[in-house]
């Protein structure tokens, strides 16, 4: 039997105060990165790509590969990609109007307190 392998992904923008917010996903009140399996056929890449774009109406083209580095959670090594969207301001409608509660915008101050159980080895700091 084939492990599964995962890819996890975020998209920073600018938020109201000027400072950087990422896009996470809450569950149980803990905060984690939108992850998903990569598929046989698709690079990891591509992947979190087109899971991003079904969760937030933007197009590839509107974001910029910021950053790649590796996590781990739970004794399993993950791919990272972090995104830059393009707009000057993160658009908080783009999560509140799908209706879907289960992500949000997480201050870049918030977002080293939140992810406890995911060991992210070089990461800037986004102030």
């Amino acid at each position: 039997m084939t492990e599964k392998r995962w890819v996890a992904g975020t998209i920073m923008a600018k938020g109201p105060e000027g400072k950087y917010v990422f896009l996470v996903k809450v569950e149980a009140e803990v905060h984690s990165f939108p992850t998903t399996e990569i598929s046989d056929v698709k690079t990891g890449l591509a992947t979190i790509l087109e899971t991003l774009k079904t969760i937030l109406p933007i197009k590839a083209t509107d974001l910029n590969l910021y950053e790649l580095t590796n996590a781990v959670v739970n004794d399993n090594r993950i791919p990272l990609f972090v995104f830059e969207f393009y707009d000057e301001e993160a658009d908080y409608r783009l999560l509140t109007e799908r209706g879907d509660h289960s992500l949000t915008w997480l201050h870049s101050d918030e977002l080293t307190k939140t992810l406890e159980k995911w060991e992210i080895s070089g990461v800037p700091q986004f102030k």
